[in-house]
């Protein structure tokens, strides 16, 4: 696939999750966000909590990479790299169903306001869009991504983008689930 192509589906993932997140979770009262799920996992507002610090961890380092990386040459393919494709697969809520335990600096406690949250949560997507926008004349290849895993591993700014994304989109699916579950008022 095309760098424009690669970054059109990129757009259209954001896209995709800002209208969900505006649409589902945007004006629910806030007891609705913050009930536990009825499995005992996660409430919504923790879901999107915990997606919050993982934007307050990669949207930064995304940035920095943006601004550091080189000029795209032709021909502009994008290819993941392997690790990048191991990591956006395993957050893949299509392709894996294995549970993973969220690290203890990013998993979400003591929520006061779950609409600042998702207000929150919608400023991030909107920020990740512009980075994507500005990745257009970019090679997104040639730069690399430190992990929430550890600083030594990095992986390509592209493959970082869309683990971020499938990383929401496994979260978003887990507080529509809570949603689901939950008893209509």
């Amino acid at each position: 696939m095309t760098h424009q192509e690669y970054l059109y589906t990129l757009e259209q993932q954001v896209e995709e999750q800002l209208k969900e997140v505006i649409a589902v979770f945007q004006n629910l009262p806030e007891d609705r966000l913050l009930q536990p799920a009825a499995n005992g996992g996660w409430s919504m507002a923790e879901c999107i909590e915990h997606l919050n610090a993982y934007g307050d961890f990669y949207l930064p380092r995304l940035q920095k990479a943006l601004s550091n990386a080189p000029a795209l040459q032709q021909p502009d393919r994008f290819k993941h790299s392997l690790l990048g494709r191991y990591f956006i697969a395993m957050m893949n809520p299509g392709a894996s169903t294995k549970k993973y335990k969220a690290m203890k600096k990013y998993r979400p406690v003591r929520l006061t306001d779950p609409h600042d949250i998702v207000s929150r949560f919608i400023q991030q997507l909107e920020e990740l869009l512009q980075l994507i926008m500005q990745a257009e004349q970019k090679n997104l290849m040639k730069v690399n991504v430190a992990t929430t895993l550890s600083p030594l591993i990095k992986i390509p700014a592209g493959d970082a983008i869309q683990f971020v994304l499938t990383h929401n989109r496994r979260h978003l699916l887990q507080a529509r689930k809570n949603l689901e579950h939950q008893p209509h008022a």
